[in-house]
């Protein structure tokens, strides 16, 4: 038994929590103390579950060495064991054994890339990839970033990087994986240059190009007035760097004098829930949501206040949401339909994720994120699983009948048409709500 907790002593020191750099994930941006012990060992209890005492930690662990030792003595393969991909395998297990997708592992690629993309900025060449049967391929470039400036389009297909065959270095990985690893190869320092093969499926062509990498901003914050004093304001995610954008953005509206707001969480994934919190104190002041943590406790969050210059408290608002607006962007949605007068939701029904995660940085980059609480709006609404219907239902649509203003993201277009919009800013402008949409078909059994 000695010889056991030894082993597990060395194990953990490899693997203890020595820093909670950055925090993450959907909604969270507050910090859990926990033991190192019990990240490796005890992972997360039940909320009425007492903690392990140190002898039933090494009992329980025993097992899991005289596994690890019987794989040592006597498995054979050619190529050399690969330890750590073993601890990192059974990191996943354990991780899996508990039944909730937003409890997972990242190994330090994934985890540095997650804290670059929270943090709001990040060096490399400004695209956002997707991979698709195998391969990696330029979903968009970034506005004003050195990979549009070379000319990558959306479709283009990376081939390799730096004269480093992709399909190789990618094979056999999942996707998360595949992406994780392409966007290593590609990011790096700002003003080092890093050559991409591109394949251009639209003009049958193969060509190489050199970019020079970049520091690239993520901009979350999209704004415009609109016709008939209407702020218009997009919020794509919930960054350290949001708030700020905000912040800029109400200091350009407010001297125009709006009388009205839409504020666009659709495909809104979430982020920080602090950033939420601010996010929410320049609308209103007051309770943001509550929290229910392990052993039954409930606690109220409030909003984060502003400064009375970066306030639109007093105005109607239309607030859209779709399928993919989920966790942080829920807790604004929620918040605002509960405790903000004359605010309503349009849309679809939100995605439905109603748990907080801390994020806990490992010693080698690596990083665990663990659900820690459960929240519900401030009328006390749990939507996790559920989602928040909007008080007007309104399909996506893009029928030339709903013409709607170009707005931030798109206003290189020359005319637009959006269902949600057309009716949010009918709404604010008219008072006239849109129809119900219709019944579900029901089918009769011949």
């Amino acid at each position: 038994m000695e010889r056991v907790w030894m082993i597990i002593g060395k194990i953990i020191q490899w693997l203890a929590v020595i820093a909670i750099a950055f925090l993450g994930g959907w909604v969270t941006g507050r910090i859990v103390g926990v033991s190192p012990i019990d990240v490796f060992i005890s992972g997360v209890s039940n909320a009425d579950a007492r903690l392990l005492t140190p002898g039933e930690r090494r009992q329980q662990a025993a097992i899991f060495w005289d596994v690890w030792d019987l794989v040592e003595g006597n498995f054979y393969r050619p190529e050399v064991i690969d330890r750590k991909r073993m601890i990192y395998g059974a990191i996943r297990g354990m991780l899996a054994t508990l039944d909730d997708p937003y409890t997972f592992f990242q190994e330090p690629e994934e985890a540095q890339q997650n804290r670059e993309s929270m943090e709001g900025r990040y060096e490399g060449i400004g695209a956002y990839l997707r991979v698709e049967k195998g391969m990696i391929i330029i979903d968009r470039p970034i506005p004003n970033s050195p990979a549009l400036k070379a000319g990558l389009q959306p479709g283009d297909i990376i081939l390799a990087v730096d004269d480093q065959p992709l399909a190789e270095l990618i094979a056999g990985l999942n996707d998360r994986d595949a992406s994780a690893r392409a966007i290593s190869l590609i990011r790096g320092p700002a003003g080092t240059v890093v050559r991409l093969t591109i394949r251009r499926p639209a003009e049958d062509r193969v060509f190489t190009v050199a970019i020079t990498r970049a520091a690239i901003p993520i901009i979350t914050v999209n704004s415009a007035l609109l016709d008939d004093g209407i702020a218009y304001i997009q919020i794509t995610e919930f960054k350290a760097t949001t708030t700020e954008l905000l912040d800029n953005a109400i200091a350009e509206l407010r001297p125009q004098r709006p009388r009205a707001i839409v504020l666009d969480l659709r495909n809104n994934s979430g982020g920080f829930l602090t950033t939420a919190q601010e996010v929410l104190g320049r609308f209103y002041d007051g309770v943001a949501l509550y929290e229910q943590e392990r052993g039954g406790v409930q606690k109220e969050l409030r909003t984060i206040t502003a400064a009375p210059d970066r306030r639109l408290f007093d105005m109607p608002m239309v607030v859209l949401v779709n399928g993919s607006s989920a966790s942080a962007a829920e807790v604004v949605a929620g918040a605002l339909r509960d405790q903000r007068p004359d605010t309503v939701l349009l849309g679809e029904r939100t995605f439905g994720k109603g748990s907080v995660q801390n994020i806990y940085t490992l010693r080698d980059g690596s990083s665990v994120r663990i659900t820690i609480a459960r929240w519900l709006t401030p009328s006390g609404e749990a939507i996790n699983g559920v989602g928040i219907t909007p008080q007007h239902v309104v399909p996506a649509s893009n029928d030339p009948a709903y013409a709607a203003p170009c707005v931030p993201d798109r206003i290189a277009e020359q005319s637009c048409a959006d269902a949600q919009l057309y009716w949010a800013l009918r709404l604010l402008r008219e008072g006239i709500a849109p129809p119900p949409p219709p019944p579900p078909e029901t089918v009769t059994a011949p």
